[in-house]
């Protein structure tokens, strides 16, 4: 199973998007979906899948962060 992270828009341009995940940055094909610096995406293999909203992207980050930490003894 996949599970998609929310990742914060950085810079639109030309069709792509740099994106940001817990300091990890990477550019995304953006599929023309109008996003703008500060959005909250889910991508899968390298392309945007949906566009949410900061409060569901920062539910979601806080639910990855204690994943992170329960696997750490």
């Amino acid at each position: 199973m996949c599970l998609s992270k929310p990742q914060r828009v950085i810079k639109v341009e030309d069709g792509e998007a740099l994106v940001e995940f817990m300091e990890t940055k990477k550019v995304i094909k953006t599929r023309g979906l109008g996003l703008k610096p500060g959005d909250y995406v889910l991508c899968q293999g390298g392309f945007v899948v949906h566009k949410i909203s900061q409060e569901k992207a920062e539910e979601i980050m806080k639910e990855w962060k204690e994943f992170s930490l329960s696997g750490k003894k």
